[in-house]
């Protein structure tokens, strides 16, 4: 693995699946066999120098649903997927039952390429939804005008969270940003309500922090906390201020130069307390 320079200064390492357990899954995913996040996390992350850490972990439920909500942390040579395993590994580890977090997904990229080679955008609709029933997640479309599908994944995301045919709720995982910066972003539009809807069943909402401290991969966990949001308000003003508060409880956990977006928002919060009712 070679090095090269981080956000805060230092060298970061180049992480790679490893090449058995890559030819494996592929294997699964063409015939669209069922795989444990949990398991692979385990074996893709295992011979990582330094190994991966994780900060707070006694603020993860070891039973019951609850929604992670984390930064979109990656950059050149960490791929999202390293931090979704590490934060996924790290709740399943602290869980006997329903240990698989069911972490909501984008139904699509557009204009990736492979190489020098465009990649049809269908294709990446076909790849994220097989992903999808590999793994248990949800596919959530990216497009807000796509309201039934929508809907849809949101009776999907609630069906894992609340329990189904006798079966505990399990955790759900979602990145709000969409995409990875390095710093905070302003999350994707739409997914305040999302959250709102999710909180308003009674899912306590659990703030993670990713990060690389000293060369490592690093998950921060933060107390659970409940949305507290003004009534009567908007829709659109309601999604901006759940947005801000789950964005805000991630942020806290993060060093100030990973404000970036929310940086006024944090300042605000830690000079005045919290925004969020803490469980």
């Amino acid at each position: 693995m070679s090095d090269r320079p981080t956000l805060g200064g230092g060298a970061f390492k180049v992480y790679h699946f490893p090449r058995i357990g890559l030819a494996l899954f592929a294997i699964d995913w063409l015939l669209g066999r069922r795989r444990s996040l949990a398991g692979d996390s385990r074996w893709t992350l295992r011979d990582v120098r330094p190994r991966p850490r994780a900060e707070g972990e006694e603020h993860i439920p070891r039973q019951g649903p609850f929604v992670l909500v984390a930064n979109h942390y990656e950059r050149p040579g960490l791929n999202l997927h390293f931090a979704g395993m590490h934060v996924s590994q790290v709740v399943a580890r602290r869980r006997t039952q329903a240990p698989e977090v069911h972490w909501i997904i984008t139904s699509e990229w557009f204009g990736r390429r492979l190489g020098i080679l465009p990649v049809p955008d269908a294709f990446w609709r076909w790849t994220f939804r097989r992903v999808g029933r590999m793994y248990d997640f949800v596919v959530m479309p990216r497009s807000p005008e796509k309201v039934m599908a929508r809907a849809a994944a949101l009776r999907h995301a609630l069906a894992y969270a609340l329990g189904r045919g006798g079966r505990p709720g399990e955790p759900l995982g979602l990145m709000p940003e969409a995409l990875g910066k390095g710093v905070l972003i302003e999350a994707m539009p739409g997914v305040g309500l999302f959250l709102k809807v999710l909180s308003d069943h009674g899912l306590p909402i659990l703030p993670v922090g990713i990060l690389e401290r000293d060369g490592a991969l690093t998950a921060v966990f933060g107390p659970a906390f409940r949305l507290e949001l003004p009534a009567p308000a908007g829709q659109k003003e309601l999604d901006r201020l759940a947005r801000e508060q789950v964005m805000v409880a991630v942020g806290r956990l993060l060093p100030r130069e990973y404000w970036g977006f929310y940086a006024d928002a944090i300042e605000r919060a830690m000079s005045g307390g919290s925004q969020v009712e803490r469980r």
